[in-house]
């Protein structure tokens, strides 16, 4: 992994993190069976190889992510040679001692170098010290290299939710104690 600083973003990061490519390629989906019976319900996700390579559009509008930064629990970026090169979002339910990561994209150039597990492994230090105990990664079916990444850093699967997205989009979450 490379040598990063995180910190708390600010305003003047936005201009920098939009122009960041959002969308991810895949070679796989998690494929979603339902068996729904009356007595009797059963959900497998399969990872499925896709027949080609295919772009993915992130879930979310850019401008939705950064409006009301300063209400996110946490907005964290990575920066290499005081560069910012990915940032990471955590929305919480301070209700049930929860915080998920809402946002997490790194820039293009600079994906698979650990620099999001970074990012991960400090949100979660930053929660221990806010007394919150889980922390929930949410995600479209189609990220396979998120969900081979949460696996890797001991996230599990916890759930799915249909049209979760603003794109109506699938969502699966992994979770992981934060402690």
């Amino acid at each position: 992994m490379p040598e990063i600083k995180i910190r708390s973003a600010n305003p003047n990061d936005i201009e920098t993190l939009s122009v960041f490519e959002h969308g991810y390629y895949s070679e796989y989906v998690w494929q979603m069976s339902l068996d729904v019976s009356s007595e009797n319900a059963q959900v497998e996700f399969r990872r499925t190889q896709l027949p080609r390579r295919v772009f993915v559009s992130y879930p979310r509008n850019k401008a939705a992510i950064f409006n009301y930064i300063d209400q996110a629990e946490a907005f964290l970026i990575a920066e290499l040679a005081d560069r910012p090169v990915g940032y990471l979002k955590i929305e919480t339910q301070k209700e049930s001692n929860i915080a998920r990561v809402s946002d997490l994209v790194i820039s293009a150039p600079m994906r698979r170098q650990g620099i999001a597990s970074g990012l991960l492994f400090t949100a979660m230090d930053l929660l221990t010290y806010r007394h919150f105990n889980t922390l929930v990664l949410e995600m479209q079916s189609k990220n396979d290299p998120a969900i081979k990444m949460a696996n890797k850093l001991g996230f599990t699967f916890c759930g799915f939710r249909d049209h979760f997205f603003p794109n109506q989009e699938l969502a699966l979450f992994f979770s992981r104690f934060a402690r």
